[in-house]
């Protein structure tokens, strides 16, 4: 993929303060349409003073419109993605699970993926999604617009809805609000098989981002993936009053690479200056293990979720409170 410079202040006639950079380039990964979009965004049709600098504020607007508009760079990834329902599960399986997905050309799917410019090769000769702003809209892709669960999201004593979730000073409650995810998982139950062209191993990836997608929009934030440091995570970021707040979400892989996540996180978190950190993780074993628990790691406080999902329905005779023979 052919990598651009990122804009400076001659070549746009206004100051970019460092951060807004430093995140352009984490976005967009050099992607050519992506850094010119962006930057016309913000140097021409947001009317930001040319005396001001481009400040992360205005950035954050710039990103929330390219994660949400129709461009011709984008319809051209969708129609690639859709070409072949197999293009699905590789792709959620490089950004779910930390063994990844070997890099090789001879293979027919990654090659396809490689000539439609939506992955690449990363360090260990793995496969990942050129960018997070490609992996944001390749999700929203493939979520179904309606689940049918969405009258379940809430409990039946909610009072505001989603804005239940939020401070009397305005600001998320971030543990109630993924407290109320896991227990509508719990509610759903079986029924999440039952959304329409989803493979069951990543419905709970969708039910999450759909989720928190919807929360968002409701309570007028801001939502997008930031995939730093490797495969196998999927990292969410919300930006809502003035904060951000960190939502790491993986498949079970085992103990070892369960806590692994928590310390990957704990580094994340020291990069971006935050003090707290959500982890879901959705376990798809015969037996799991569900857990809720909350831990400091390095000065940092994370919250943990190992979330079950249904792997079936239950028969017939255990939906009317008998045991099968």
């Amino acid at each position: 993929m052919k990598i651009v410079p990122l804009p400076n202040t001659d070549e746009v006639g206004q100051a970019f303060t460092p951060e807004v950079i430093e995140n352009l380039h984490r976005q967009t990964a050099g992607q050519p349409f992506l850094v010119n979009r962006c930057a016309q965004i913000l140097t021409t049709e947001l009317d930001i003073p040319k005396t001001e600098p481009i400040t992360m504020g205005h950035f954050s607007n710039a990103h929330t419109r390219l994660l949400r508009e129709q461009n011709r760079n984008i319809q051209h990834l969708l129609t690639n993605i859709r070409r072949d329902p197999r293009f699905e599960r590789i792709l959620m399986q490089i950004t779910s699970y930390d063994e990844g997905v070997a890099f090789n050309l001879d293979t027919e799917i990654i090659s396809e993926l490689v000539t439609y410019g939506v992955i690449e090769e990363d360090t260990g000769g793995v496969c990942k999604i050129v960018n997070p702003i490609y992996q944001f809209r390749i999700m929203q892709a493939f979520k179904q617009p309606i689940n049918g669960l969405e009258r379940e999201y809430l409990p039946e004593d909610t009072r505001a809805g989603f804005r239940d979730y939020l401070t009397p000073d305005g600001h998320i409650q971030m543990q109630s609000l993924l407290d109320n995810f896991k227990d509508f998982i719990a509610r759903a139950g079986f029924r999440i098989l039952q959304i329409p062209d989803t493979p069951h191993e990543y419905v709970g990836q969708y039910l999450l981002f759909a989720y928190l997608d919807q929360f968002v929009r409701i309570v007028g934030g801001d939502m997008y993936l930031e995939v730093q440091t490797g495969r196998g995570r999927m990292d969410l970021l919300i930006l809502h009053n003035a904060r951000k707040y960190v939502v790491e979400t993986k498949i079970w892989e085992g103990d070892l690479l369960y806590e692994a996540g928590k310390q990957q996180l704990a580094k994340y978190l020291s990069i971006e200056n935050a003090e707290e950190g959500y982890y879901v993780v959705f376990d798809h074993r015969k037996n799991p293990e569900p857990r809720v628990e909350t831990q400091t790691l390095q000065n940092l406080t994370i919250r943990s979720y190992v979330i079950l999902v249904v792997q079936e329905r239950p028969s017939a005779a255990t939906l009317h409170g008998q045991k099968t023979p």
